[in-house]
């Protein structure tokens, strides 16, 4: 970070579960806002355009776009003007994103040794490409 069928597969991933369906018509850039609005949220309880345009470093019509985009897939809420919230299945798609995140970088820093700078960028890059597969095998070896 700057910081999706009828019979759709639904995965358990760590802390929350992502529509499959939905999860492939996410973009990494569109994962990575998600993961900012949270992020956000969490920290300053409310989240706005201007917010989420300098956490990515982007500006605020980029911005925009990307909001367009989450509201079609009904992940995010927005008042007009104002303040913009996850829906249900935007926090937990969200947070498989963080969770992803998080154990990518936890085991790149403590078990390969990689210096954390490195990690988070490589995290945000990885997490976007990982399948639950391979994180359930991750998060099983580094259980041990």
């Amino acid at each position: 970070m700057a910081h999706a069928t009828e019979t759709a597969k639904v995965v358990a991933v760590g802390t929350g579960e992502i529509n499959m369906e939905q999860k492939n018509k996410l973009t990494g850039s569109l994962e990575d806002y998600l993961e900012s609005i949270y992020i956000l949220k969490k920290n300053k309880g409310e989240v706005r355009l201007t917010d989420i345009a300098l956490e990515m470093e982007c500006s605020k019509p980029s911005a925009s776009k990307a909001i367009l985009s989450l509201r079609k897939e009904k992940l995010v809420i927005q008042e007009k003007y104002g303040l913009i919230s996850l829906t249900p299945e935007g926090d937990k798609a969200a947070e498989n994103i963080c969770f992803r995140h998080r154990t990518l970088v936890n085991f790149l820093t403590n078990t390969l040794g990689v210096n954390s700078k490195t990690a988070q960028k490589d995290a945000c890059k990885m997490e976007h490409v990982i399948s639950p597969e391979t994180l359930d095998r991750l998060v099983s070896y580094m259980k041990k």
